[in-house]
């Protein structure tokens, strides 16, 4: 029998967690099985189980792979030379949150409220995504220390509780889009450069 192609085998991966995203969003992650995954999935049980043997190693690939994605679409708008200012910082990674997280009959952003959830409960899953968050935190604080040496943000306030406010600020967004549905980048912007910019 001629083995798999590494390629073949990514794409076999990526349409078991199309979907399990799917049947996420649907069902939520408790109530979702193997089985409704292995039918959207349209792949038979032995091979949707030789990739994921069980449902949590499937919501833990579930969780990397988004966070992983996402990381690397982002990773290039904190290392642009010069830097983006802040609101305008924001308004591009919140855009690119938007566009990787807006799927044909799902969105990863109500997913990542799941996930999250999943995480009070999972050891391994919050761990998992603690050193995401960390090093996301950490890149943060890299950014700021790149806007204080260009004169964009000011000395007072230490860098790492400027990247906390500045995370706390982008997840924000994932949730109030996910679960109110009002708000983008450009907001948010507008609304982080207004705190900077008081009226006389």
């Amino acid at each position: 029998m001629p083995k798999i192609s590494d390629e073949k085998r990514a794409a076999r991966r990526a349409q078991i967690l199309e979907a399990a995203w799917s049947c996420f969003q649907r069902e939520g992650l408790h109530a979702t099985t193997m089985d409704d995954i292995i039918r959207a999935s349209g792949l038979s049980a032995g091979a949707v189980y030789s990739y994921y043997p069980s449902k949590d190693k499937l919501i833990m690939a579930a969780v990397t792979t988004s966070l992983s994605g996402l990381s690397a679409l982002i990773e290039p708008i904190l290392k642009a030379e010069p830097p983006p200012s802040p609101d305008d910082f924001v308004r591009q990674v919140t855009a690119t949150i938007a566009g990787f997280t807006a799927r044909d009959g799902y969105d990863l952003k109500r997913i990542a409220l799941l996930g999250w959830s999943e995480a009070q409960r999972n050891e391994r899953l919050r761990e998992t995504m603690r050193g995401f968050y960390l090093a996301f935190r950490g890149r943060l604080a890299d950014l700021v220390g790149s806007w204080r040496r260009s004169g964009l943000v000011g000395e007072s306030v230490p860098e790492q509780d400027m990247a906390k406010a500045l995370m706390s600020i982008i997840l924000g967004f994932v949730v109030q889009a996910a679960i109110l549905g009002d708000v983008d980048g450009a907001a948010l912007a507008s609304g982080l450069d207004g705190f900077a910019r008081p009226t006389a």
